[in-house]
């Protein structure tokens, strides 16, 4: 089922480059905090928990349309970056509040 006026990502193409974008970023984030690039990483760490997130309610939402086009793997495995970016994300905020 495919709405054309959502603003969610469509099809199951999307979804996957969604996800690989999603794990690319996670990636990037380890990257530049391996390297110490602090500002680098917590903009990466904060720019893809939305994506994550973003993503992750695309496939939830396909997935509750559509049982046998999107995969658990899919929704399970977006579902799991999601919640290490958001932490990522969260993480960096308290510490660059001070807290």
């Amino acid at each position: 089922m495919r709405r054309k006026n959502s603003l969610l990502l469509q099809g199951v193409k999307q979804l996957n480059l969604g996800a690989v974008v999603s794990g690319v970023g996670f990636l990037l984030y380890l990257g530049a905090a391996a390297l110490k690039w602090e500002t680098a990483a917590d903009i990466l760490s904060l720019a893809f928990a939305l994506v994550s997130l973003y993503v992750f309610v695309s496939v939830a939402a396909a997935r509750q349309g559509d049982r046998e086009a999107v995969s658990y793997n899919l929704l399970w495995g977006q579902g799991a970056l999601a919640v290490l970016t958001g932490m990522c994300a969260l993480l960096t905020i308290r510490q660059r509040l001070g807290g």
